[in-house]
């Protein structure tokens, strides 16, 4: 078990951002709050998705649940990315941020409400 949970104290370090890697340098401390919190929503859409195919009365809710934690994922990203809105970046970078953020609100909602 204690090679387990030195597994996790890793594989958490390794998915949090050093301050030193920032490409942003305006805001170098709510850039990595954004990092952080985006890596935070994307850890836990990936744990409600997999909790998800354990539970059947409530999957759909959960797997709902997860899609709004990966639109947050997305709406942090793409605050991070044009930092807090303040730099112009091409539509061709920001596609799949728009497009998906969108897309898992939607499927979210199909997900709580349409099963």
């Amino acid at each position: 078990m204690p090679k387990l949970i030195e597994q996790i104290k890793h594989t958490v370090d390794v998915t949090i951002p050093d301050r030193q890697d920032l490409p942003h340098k305006l805001h170098p401390k709510i850039d990595y709050a954004l990092l952080v919190l985006r890596n935070i929503f994307v850890g836990l859409a990936a744990l409600l998705f997999i909790v998800s195919f354990a539970t059947h009365e409530v999957q759909y809710l959960i797997k709902g649940i997860a899609y709004f934690c990966g639109a947050a994922a997305y709406v942090f990203e793409c605050l991070a990315v044009t930092d807090c809105f303040q730099t112009k970046v091409p539509h061709t970078e920001m596609f799949m941020v728009y497009c998906f953020g969108p897309l898992y609100i939607l499927m979210g909602l199909g997900y709580i409400f349409l099963h």
